[in-house]
């Protein structure tokens, strides 16, 4: 019997000092539709950030949610219902400037870039000072989106400083998808859009381009970034680079192989998008497909100006988190 006793105490100690197996670590991460998404498109598809995650020794699942705006996401991220946002610059560096002494809200990197069009049916609207009352430009989010801030920075170029929020009595929130139908339907006469939404607004005779972005930011900036608090971070060091790691694979595919892009786009998000209608799409030479962040200062400088964020800085490294220092932006 004594044998029997020196085997089950053996068998106790062997079971209580054994390694717990931790549970998988569940991330959720934000995505809107648009072609500006489709990096991480490619990653859910591909579950490259499961594989990073494992090479560095953590096992994740991901959830990927669902957003049209950059708002909505903002509040999900900081009542912990969001993991990882991803949206424009404005909303970004928005939350970036209200959370820096408690959340400490901060980029990790770009996802896309490419030109944003302001389109009307209006065809007395030429320039931003031909709207007036009665036109509706739809847009993601009124003030903090891309769009808004972007149509205050062309207003003022185009009509002084103080004419900065001319337009935004005529804006109004809306998503892409029901933007589009919106303005086509007649609903709404404008749309601050983008790719494929744009393209295909102005397949339509009636629809023209009153604005490009770029003449009003001045060159390429982020379509969308990614973005998370300072203690998501911190509670899991090693996921920050592998995110990165799996978005620039991601990035890599895209640009090798323009074909399996345009697979993945059609099976993910524009499921009635025939190949060519995909491919005219994603061989614009203007579509950027790397994680360095660029303008993001010009942004900044712009919502000090007019009032909408009041923390700043002149280096745009300290709006993100280090994992992207190595890369060129701006």
């Amino acid at each position: 019997m004594k044998w029997i006793r020196q085997i089950f105490a053996v068998g106790l100690v062997s079971l209580m000092t054994a390694p717990a197996f931790a549970a998988p670590v569940n991330v959720r991460i934000a995505k809107q539709p648009g072609v500006g998404y489709l990096p991480l498109m490619v990653m859910e598809h591909e579950k490259l950030f499961e594989k990073y995650a494992k090479q560095a020794g953590v096992d994740i699942t991901t959830e990927w949610l669902k957003f049209t705006g950059g708002s909505a996401m903002n509040e999900a991220l900081l009542s912990g219902n969001l993991d990882i946002a991803t949206g424009g610059i404005p909303p970004l560096l928005t939350i970036w400037s209200k959370t820096q002494n408690n959340y400490k809200v901060k980029g990790i990197a770009s996802i896309s870039s490419h030109p944003q069009f302001l389109v009307t049916t209006n065809p007395k609207v030429k320039t931003l000072a031909d709207f007036s009352e009665g036109d509706k430009i739809a847009l993601p989010a009124v003030k903090i989106s891309n769009q808004a801030v972007m149509i205050q920075m062309a207003a003022i170029k185009q009509m002084g400083e103080a004419k900065a929020f001319a337009v935004d009595p005529y804006t109004i929130s809306m998503g892409h998808g029901d933007a589009m139908a919106a303005m086509l339907g007649g609903t709404i006469n404008a749309h601050f859009g983008q790719s494929p939404f744009q393209d295909i607004e102005l397949k339509d005779p009636r629809v023209h381009v009153v604005l490009n972005s770029y003449d009003a930011v001045g060159g390429p900036y982020p379509i969308a970034v990614a973005y998370a608090t300072d203690r998501f971070i911190q509670q899991n060091p090693k996921l920050l680079k592998a995110f990165v790691d799996a978005l620039k694979e991601a990035q890599g595919m895209i640009r090798s192989d323009i074909n399996y892009a345009a697979k993945v786009w059609i099976e993910m998000d524009v499921k009635k998008f025939s190949k060519d209608e995909a491919l005219a799409i994603l061989k614009n030479p203007k579509m950027i497909w790397d994680a360095a962040p660029q303008n993001t200062i010009t942004f900044l400088k712009h919502m000090n100006k007019v009032g909408l964020v009041e923390r700043t800085t002149d280096n745009w490294k300290d709006v993100y988190f280090p994992v992207i220092y190595d890369l060129n932006g701006s």
